[in-house]
C-alpha cells in the first residue's frame, strides 16, 4: 500500500526541515568539502599569532584542540544523519519510500512518523 500524498508531502517536508537544521549546524563549525559529496571539514582551530609559550597560552591551544577533537565527533555524527535525510529523499523520488530495504516490506507509517529517515522497519533495523 503506498502513502496517502499528503502523508509523503509532511514527511518530505519534515526531511527537507532537518536537512536545513543539520545544514546549518554543521555550518556553525564546519565547511563544506568541495571535493567530496557529503562531506564536511571541522575547522582546526588557528592557534593565532600565539608565540607565547606561557602555561596560559598552551592551556588556551590545549583547549582549543579539544574543541576540535569534540566538534569532530559532532561533525561524523551530523554527517551521517544527513547522508540518512538526502537518502530518504532519493527514496521519494525514486518512488521506493517506505519500502524496507531488508525485506521489502511496507515500513509502518507510525515508524516513519518517528523516523522520516527509516530505511528498515523495526524487525529489520540495525541497532
Amino acid at each position: 500500500m503506498a502513502l496517502d500524498p499528503k502523508i509523503l508531502s509532511e514527511l518530505k517536508n519534515k526531511l527537507l526541515a532537518e536537512k536545513q537544521n543539520l545544514e546549518k549546524l554543521l555550518a556553525s563549525f564546519a565547511t563544506k568539502d568541495p571535493k567530496m559529496k557529503g562531506d564536511w571539514d571541522a575547522r582546526f582551530p588557528s592557534m593565532g599569532e600565539k608565540s607565547s609559550f606561557s602555561s596560559g597560552a598552551l592551556e588556551e591551544r590545549q583547549d582549543e584542540i579539544e574543541e576540535y577533537g569534540a566538534e569532530l565527533s559532532e561533525e561524523f555524527a551530523l554527517e551521517d544523519r544527513l547522508k540518512e535525510v538526502n537518502e530518504a529523499l532519493e527514496r521519494m523520488e525514486k518512488g521506493i519510500y517506505g519500502v524496507c530495504a531488508k525485506c521489502s516490506g511496507e515500513i509502518p507509517f507510525e515508524r516513519l512518523q518517528a523516523n522520516p529517515a527509516a530505511l528498515a522497519d523495526i524487525e529489520h533495523a540495525s541497532h
